[in-house]
């Protein structure tokens, strides 16, 4: 039994955030980014021009550094750093089906017959579980679905009861928590057929309002760790986190509260490219600035619609700044009865703007005692390990810590 106190309420704000960005609607978020396209052509040629000049006129700051890498790095940021202030509406996205739009490659899988799918109604926690930063009243539990990865391709539902010793993954995506879709990109599907193992991915809140702020996310994944414990008898050992960048923060999050409930942790958390400080302030932010995709003021923005009903404390703290965990904070994932701790893989780039937090979770983690394994991609960019060359490290890296053959 765990001795952790619930947090005191200096972390609940007595008055919400005012100045907490909310999205707009579609069409005023659609006459925003059309206008910002067009500022976004204007500097187009220029834009490739100087850049293209400074990558003939300067050395190159690491080998891979190539001008193509360079340019669509550029724009892409340059893009991000134009619409960067505004919470994005949701795109529209079915959050009940699997449809062409985000989820072609899963329907293209599908009728390949290397995967099957189907959606879980996830019910809402009940209130026993909402409790320390968790209790906020102007936040409910909400059912959420779940999608549904199967690559084994065995008789029997998708969603069918755990077998003895069958272990699970538990998806949860990135995307800053202000956009993102459980089937958005194929990381689940690919990590879920290289282990041959199930997969569910939670789509839980964006935080775009002030009904689905935090704790809403944290409470849509909690829903789904009681699902597959209670409902399908999975053992929490069996259970594998499986998250990158924001996801990879909720995940860190939902272990720290299954800590405040007293609950049984999850048996690995299996980790891309975490975002670890909601302070923003290691020094990876700027000296990575030039070469990473992702913009300091949408992260901000980000933050700041999230957490508007908790304190400065709060943001500051191991709950939403994990790397800056205090001494002893992750010990109870090292030490979690008869069954053992929680074992942690972490992938990173060495020129995103998270690494230097990262590094610091993994140096926090190890320093409690925590079994963790860091992987750094030395001139990878935010989640390389999601694809490609590192995306390859990444699988191979996932079986020896889950100990596949």
């Amino acid at each position: 039994m765990s001795t952790h106190k619930t947090p005191p309420s200096k972390y609940i704000s007595p008055q919400p955030n005012r100045k907490a960005p909310n999205a707009p609607s579609s069409l005023t978020y659609t006459l925003i980014t059309s206008l910002a396209y067009l500022l976004y052509l204007s500097l187009l040629i220029p834009y490739i021009s100087y850049h293209t000049f400074l990558h003939l006129l300067t050395p190159r700051p690491f080998p891979t550094w190539t001008l193509s890498r360079r340019i669509s790095t550029r724009l892409n940021k340059l893009w991000v750093t134009l619409i960067g202030y505004w919470i994005p509406p949701s795109p529209g996205w079915d959050e009940w089906n699997v449809t062409s739009s985000p989820g072609q490659g899963y329907l293209d899988s599908i009728a390949r017959g290397e995967v099957r799918m189907g959606v879980a109604r996830l019910q809402p926690v009940d209130e026993k579980y909402i409790m320390g930063i968790a209790d906020v009243r102007a936040v409910t539990a909400e059912v959420r679905a779940g999608f549904w990865i199967d690559p084994t391709m065995e008789e029997g539902e998708v969603d069918r009861r755990a077998e003895v010793g069958e272990r699970v993954l538990l998806h949860i995506h990135g995307g800053s928590y202000i956009r993102g879709h459980p089937l958005w990109t194929p990381f689940p599907m690919n990590i879920s057929r290289s282990t041959s193992l199930r997969c569910l991915s939670i789509n839980y809140r964006k935080t775009l309002s002030p009904q689905s702020a935090f704790p809403a996310p944290l409470l849509d994944v909690l829903s789904a760790y009681i699902y597959l414990t209670r409902q399908l008898n999975f053992p929490p050992k069996k259970i594998i986190i499986l998250a990158e960048s924001a996801g990879a923060h909720l995940a860190l999050l939902l272990s720290q509260y299954l800590r405040d409930l007293d609950l049984p942790q999850m048996g690995y958390m299996v980790l891309s490219s975490p975002w670890a400080d909601f302070t923003l302030s290691y020094p990876s932010y700027r000296s990575n600035a030039g070469y990473c995709q992702l913009s300091p003021i949408r992260l901000g923005r980000a933050v700041m619609s999230a957490t508007r009903y908790y304190t400065r404390e709060f943001v500051e703290s191991g709950y939403a700044s994990p790397a800056k965990m205090p001494l002893g904070g992750w010990r109870y994932l090292s030490d979690d009865g008869e069954e053992g701790g929680t074992k942690v893989y972490m992938h990173y780039g060495g020129r995103e703007l998270f690494r230097d937090e990262i590094e610091a979770l993994g140096r926090g983690m190890k320093r409690d005692g925590v079994d963790v394994r860091m992987r750094l991609d030395p001139d990878g960019l935010h989640t390389s390990g999601m694809n490609g060359e590192a995306g390859e490290m990444f699988k191979k890296d996932v079986l020896e810590v889950l100990d596949i053959s």
